[in-house]
């Protein structure tokens, strides 16, 4: 991905998370296309402007992750114990397009039968 296509990803989801700091964006955003790229298990080009509004989805939703970190409390006996969870990695946020990636990519086979 060029870096002006970076660029573009970053400033809209610094619109809509404008308290985010831009570098904690851009390591988010480097995540997520070293994932994307581990896909590529074929060696073909990516595409990036097909994958740019999936990327800025993914993107968005890790954000929104991060900014509301749930706090979960365990209660033993007389002890609470209370800590941060954060709900999704990005990682799991991408499993639910890899399949779709892979195809886009072109490195997926199709249907496979077992």
């Amino acid at each position: 991905m060029t870096d002006e296509e970076k660029k573009k990803i970053i400033d809209q989801i610094k619109k809509q998370f404008p308290a985010a700091e831009e570098q904690r964006i851009e390591s988010l955003l480097n995540l997520i296309l070293l994932e994307i790229e581990s896909y590529n298990t074929c060696g073909k080009k990516i595409d990036w402007k097909k994958l740019s509004d999936l990327v800025s989805e993914v993107l968005y939703q890790a954000m929104k992750n991060e900014s509301e970190k749930t706090i979960t409390a365990v209660k033993r006996g007389d002890t609470s114990i209370s800590y941060a969870n954060t709900s999704q990695a990005v990682r799991q946020l991408l499993d639910g397009y890899a399949a779709m990636v892979k195809r886009l990519i072109g490195c997926d086979n199709g249907v496979s039968f077992f």
